[in-house]
């Protein structure tokens, strides 16, 4: 399941003033145990009871912004003593 769908569902179900509570375990009843958490329904509830209503999650520091593959590459070869 997509974050996209599971913020879009959060945020159908807040409009319909479910509890952070109900909108996860409603999730996990249709989607699978793992399809949302109540601290991340919590977290979005949050943020739309804010009148944020974007679905797009905000940025996060320590979060890696590209995987740039030659330097993995570069460092895997350097690390195994090949190249």
């Amino acid at each position: 399941m997509s974050k996209d769908l599971v913020r879009c569902c959060l945020l159908f179900d807040f409009n319909k003033s479910l509890s952070e509570v109900a909108s996860s375990r409603r999730k996990c009843e249709v989607f699978g145990d793992s399809a949302v958490n109540e601290r991340t329904a919590t977290y979005w509830s949050q943020k739309f009871r804010s009148e944020n209503l974007s679905l797009c999650g905000e940025p996060r520091s320590g979060r890696p912004h590209a995987l740039n593959d030659e330097a993995l590459q570069a460092a895997i070869e350097e690390d195994s003593g090949i190249g």
